[in-house]
């Protein structure tokens, strides 16, 4: 089969039409895709409908779960920081196949808006929030750590 049949409206819409699904999914953000997943892992023969593209206006409260919310912070809304942070905890619970735990390095530019101390204060209080534990809580690394993990960042930073 081509890979762009898949791409192929007329023909999708026409299998929509024609074919007997298990589930029928509306929705291809991260919990659609994700229910999509799990049902055709047991065997289930799945259909996801999206008025857009897929994954174009991705579930905004389920993509939270799973990056966390750390930007709520910055806007002070610690309420959400810890809402958020609890139903992240729940899903890598619940669903560790769905959830792969993800190093993200946060350069800090000088002259930036935010210095070593603000950012390091910031992601405890995140840390706390979100009850992030073990492995995945915030390690500050200085420029040389930064380097060896990530060449491509600037020199300057």
């Amino acid at each position: 089969m081509n890979i762009f049949s898949f791409f192929n409206r007329e023909k999708i819409t026409k299998d929509l039409k024609t074919t007997e699904f298990d589930i029928l999914i509306i929705g291809g953000g991260i919990t659609g895709a994700g229910i999509a997943l799990d049902a055709a892992s047991r065997g289930m023969k799945v259909a996801l409908i999206e008025k857009n593209d897929f994954a174009s206006g991705t579930s905004s409260k389920s993509t939270k779960l799973i990056h966390g919310g750390l930007r709520y912070l910055k806007q002070f809304d610690f309420w959400l920081v810890k809402e958020v942070g609890t139903e992240r905890a729940i899903v890598h619970k619940l669903a560790p196949h769905l959830v792969i735990p993800e190093k993200m390095i946060l350069p800090l530019i000088d002259g930036g808006t935010y210095g070593e101390w603000l950012t390091s204060i910031g992601l405890k209080v995140y840390d706390i929030l979100a009850s992030v534990e073990g492995e995945d809580r915030r390690k500050m690394l200085d420029k040389k750590e930064a380097l060896s993990k990530e060449p491509l960042l600037p020199k300057r930073f």
